[in-house]
């Protein structure tokens, strides 16, 4: 009985130790924007007054998944995403997304984004984002923003308000403003990665 015992125990951790040697596990596709090289680009940027007549942009990329591995995906599998990485039990599809570990605190909703990829649809219809990096540069007068929201109330607007670098800088300042710090602003950037156009769109976040 011993030996039958001892026979059951060591094939369970054999196949425990197989299982947990074909686990795979899938993190988000390198970034594509190159920082240091954005002319043209148009990048979800955070804007945070510094001082003086100089502002910090931090630049961001959404998190985004090969369709071909999450569609691979199995149970014991792990993903890696928003900074966490979270254990597969269980896959359900609906449509063309799928669904894992529904019904428990690790649910996840990817979602299908076209051009072979998923992305991690949270709450608010929240993608996680990859930090790209920060810059400090001057507030210039010249360039244009569009403003889709009531900087004060950050309700939204029926048509979009424009105003240049002088007004950003005063709301930057202002305490009672809207921030342009929740990922809701889209800044499209220079041969010299300078801002040439910036667009605040709304954000539940506000």
């Amino acid at each position: 009985m011993k030996k039958l015992i001892c026979a059951v125990i060591t094939l369970t951790v054999l196949l425990a130790l197989i299982c947990t040697a074909s686990a795979e596990t899938i993190q988000a596709k390198a970034v594509t924007i190159d920082i240091n090289h954005l002319e043209g680009r148009m990048v979800k940027t955070d804007i945070d007054y510094k001082e003086g007549n100089f502002m910090t942009l931090t630049l961001y990329e959404n998190e985004r998944f090969d369709a071909d591995a999450i569609k691979a995906v199995k149970v014991g599998d792990r993903i890696v995403t928003d900074g966490e990485e979270v254990v597969i039990e269980s896959i359900d599809a609906d449509g063309p997304d799928i669904i894992f570990n529904r019904g428990t605190e690790k649910e996840m909703l990817f979602c299908d984004a076209g051009r072979n990829e998923f992305e991690h649809v949270m709450e608010s219809d929240y993608v996680p984002w990859i930090k790209l990096g920060s810059m400090d540069v001057e507030i210039l007068e010249y360039y244009p923003i569009l403003d889709a929201i009531d900087p004060l109330t950050g309700e939204l607007l029926e048509e979009y308000a424009i105003y240049r670098g002088d007004k950003l800088k005063e709301l930057l300042q202002n305490p009672d403003a809207v921030g342009f710090n929740c990922k809701n602003v889209d800044v499209v950037y220079d041969h010299n990665n300078q801002p040439v156009l910036m667009r605040r769109e709304y954000s539940s976040a506000q």
